[in-house]
């Protein structure tokens, strides 16, 4: 089990479409557009974070959404706990449902620094550090997949020789002594 959901790194890639307080509300349908993820489901989630004040939604003419803070000020735990409540910080790795430190299961040790440490490491990224590297990312993949263009030599095609008018008939001698 992965302590953060697919939902939460959702939110962390649309959020760091955002432009800060101030900045040009983006339409939810751009977002879409350079996430990949389904409108419908971007449109939940967009509600989602503006509930618990991460995001500001302004419908209508000139509306969209910018974040509610400056991308530097929103941490990774964050956005996970908006988006997945702090529960993620207490499960266990094998799944069981009653494991605790008075009940531990095998990985609960291990698991528990790990979850620890991860959430300590989540706290020091910052959504700023996650549009910075968006943002190369995606230059870099652009760059990559658009090689640079040598202009090719084109072989030039062999001109079609003239057509040959039929040469005209010479009238044959008859030889004498022979019939046709």
């Amino acid at each position: 089990m992965l302590p953060l959901s697919q939902s939460s790194g959702y939110a962390v890639l649309a959020m760091s479409c955002l432009e800060d307080p101030g900045g040009k509300p983006t339409l939810v349908v751009d977002v879409a557009a350079q996430t990949g993820f389904p409108r419908p489901y971007l449109s939940k989630m967009i509600h989602k974070l503006a509930k618990v004040g991460l995001v500001v939604a302004k419908r209508g003419n000139k509306g969209g959404v910018v974040l509610a803070l400056a991308a530097h000020e929103i941490t990774l735990d964050i956005i996970a706990e908006a988006v997945d409540g702090s529960e993620w910080r207490n499960q266990c790795l094998l799944g069981f449902k009653d494991c605790s430190d008075e009940r531990a299961c095998p990985s609960h040790t291990f698991w528990k620094a790990e979850r620890d440490h991860i959430h300590r490491c989540l706290k020091d990224i910052s959504l700023e550090e996650i549009r910075t590297f968006e943002h190369q990312s995606r230059t870099w993949r652009l760059a990559d997949a658009l090689p640079e263009k040598k202009a090719k030599p084109r072989a030039k095609k062999a001109a079609k020789p003239a057509a040959k008018k039929p040469a005209a008939k010479k009238p044959v001698a008859k030889r004498p002594g022979k019939t046709a």
